[in-house]
């Protein structure tokens, strides 16, 4: 069975005795289901009976769960959290478990999600891909969504986030945020879940994101054991400015041996910038002095080489990290962090470092990764070799020149997506044409370097940095705004809709008032440019007038 097939056999409505649908859950096993706290909250509460409708096996009967003991975990004052595990009263055999899946998140996955908003019993399928990390903690990942898809609305809540060209479940959505017609929907990652959720790691598949070993040198309280603060906070800075594409790609760290002040501050940042374990350890989170703790996400893998073969570090960065055996493959659409640490422990530390390690480094730029490699002694052979090339001449440059080079071309996405849909608004202003000259200035850098002037492509690609780092915080906020517009006038379409299949369903299609209000509010909405305080005005004016017809006001 083809996951096309499959991913129907995992899909819950969820229900309260009522019958009033409050959400969607999605099941691990023919007795397990996953959903959201509040939709069991908002169904009654954690010792409620909800009704489950297996969506995707025709020849299900509804069945009956309830929150298990240990599967309650409700949104804190934070708002972490918020997941549920539900068991069956009675087993559904027709199930087929959905298959949860570690991976590393990259920004522009494309996604979808089905779920049950008002009006729309029997589902509908929201299209859309993942934009970046956020929410409480930096716990969950924003959902944008496709032009040609409905907005996520209630209803969708517990349901499972698919990526797109495998369907394995990667999240599942938490809710929407809604201020002044402007729509945010957000998932909880699957090792999330499994963080909160420790039992259930026997049902995600996929490589985990941080190696065991460092989570055993401070427990639960790290409060009580000394450890580098100043180091701490630095590490929790590298890690959190994973979206900032300066600097070198390669930090060499010296740690000292197992134990130790530093290796303790770097086992613990690991351990909280990892989405699954910082689940784990929430109270841990909790006890760590300001300014010390990474967002969570922020580590897309972390090995611990102490005693492993080249072969086993090897195959544990291609599992997580897709890279071929010669460090090949497509630069992705974000940057990926990566620890490696306890290099001169490792089984062979001199093959590890010149078969592996240093390949990787070298080429850290190209590949979009961030690399923290982590020594025991200052003295190790391999110290040396990895900080010559975390230095900016040669092959330094060259990465951060192509770095540069993704940025250009990042910011020509964004002024092609931002003229494209200026365009279809009122009152937007025309975006500014940077790319060209941004071009131009990095090929400038790209001639000196191949001329040998190393040390003037060294002395002005700083500034050149920095003007492509504000240039995409600058473009991706006008995405968000310009994407947000798109969202609102799509809400108002699929409004114009409802009202006019209400209208159909009282018998005044041919109306003539409703004709014309109808046709004055779909000219607003779908021909030239979209004012959509005008558009709001008559999409409103039309329902309004068609409830009063229903409550029989006269023409």
């Amino acid at each position: 069975m083809g996951y096309q097939a499959e991913r129907r056999r995992w899909r819950v409505r969820l229900r309260d005795r009522h019958g009033r649908i409050h959400g969607a859950g999605t099941m691990l096993d023919e007795r397990y289901l996953l959903t959201c706290a509040h939709v069991v909250e908002q169904a009654g509460g954690p010792e409620a009976e909800l009704s489950a409708d297996f969506v995707g096996i025709l020849e299900a009967p509804t069945g009956t769960a309830k929150v298990v003991d240990g599967g309650w975990v409700p949104a804190g004052s934070d708002e972490r959290g918020d997941v549920a595990l539900l068991k069956l009263e009675k087993p559904e055999p027709g199930v087929f478990p959905a298959p949860l899946h570690r991976m590393p998140l990259p920004d522009g996955l494309p996604v979808r999600a089905y779920g049950f908003p008002p009006g729309a019993d029997d589902g509908l399928w929201f299209r859309g891909t993942l934009t970046g990390e956020g929410g409480p903690a930096g716990e969950w990942v924003q959902l944008a969504r496709r032009p040609d898809s409905p907005p996520i609305d209630s209803g969708y809540s517990g349901t499972a986030v698919l990526a797109e060209d495998s369907g394995r479940v990667v999240g599942m959505v938490v809710g929407r945020y809604v201020a002044d017609g402007d729509f945010a929907s957000w998932m909880i990652p699957v090792e999330t879940v499994l963080g909160y959720f420790g039992g259930l790691r026997d049902w995600g598949d996929g490589s985990p994101a941080v190696d065991p070993t460092f989570s055993t040198g401070f427990g639960s309280a790290p409060h009580v054991v000394a450890y580098d603060l100043a180091f701490a906070r630095k590490l929790a800075g590298w890690f959190g400015d994973k979206a900032n594409r300066s600097g070198p790609p390669v930090w060499v760290v010296v740690t000292g041996e197992r134990g130790s002040a530093r290796a303790v501050a770097l086992d613990l940042g690991v351990v909280l910038a990892d989405r699954e374990r910082a689940a784990a350890a929430g109270s841990l989170r909790d006890t760590v002095p300001e300014g010390t703790v990474p967002p969570s996400g922020s580590v897309d893998l972390a090995v611990d080489a102490a005693g492993k073969s080249v072969d086993e570090v090897r195959r544990r960065l291609a599992e997580r990290l897709s890279l071929t055996p010669d460090h090949g493959g497509p630069v992705p659409h974000s940057v990926r962090t990566v620890v490696v640490n306890a290099i001169d422990d490792a089984a062979e530390p001199d093959r590890l470092v010149g078969e592996v390690i240093a390949p990787l480094a070298d080429r850290a730029g190209q590949l979009g990764l961030r690399l923290a490699l982590g020594f025991r002694r200052e003295s190790s052979p391999g110290v040396t070799t990895l900080r010559s090339l975390s230095a900016v001449p040669p092959g330094g440059l060259a990465s951060r020149i192509s770095l540069l080079d993704n940025a250009v071309t990042e910011l020509a996405a964004l002024e092609e997506h931002a003229v494209a849909v200026s365009e279809r608004f009122d009152g937007e202003p025309e975006p500014p044409a940077l790319v060209a000259r941004r071009r131009g200035l990095v090929n400038q850098l790209r001639t000196a370097a191949d001329e040998g002037d190393v040390e003037w492509a060294g002395r002005h690609i700083g500034e050149i940095e920095q003007r492509l780092t504000a240039d995409l915080a600058a473009g991706n906020a006008a995405k968000e705004r310009l994407d947000d517009l798109i969202e609102q006038r799509t809400a108002l379409r699929f409004r114009l809709d409802s009202y006019s299949d209400k209208a159909r369903k009282l018998g005044l299609v041919e109306d003539p008032l409703l004709d014309s209000l109808y046709a004055k509010a779909w000219k607003l909405l779908y021909e030239g440019r979209c004012d959509l305080r005008v558009a709001t005005a008559a999409v409103e004016e039309y329902g309004d007038a068609i409830c009063g017809r229903d409550e029989g006001e006269p023409a």
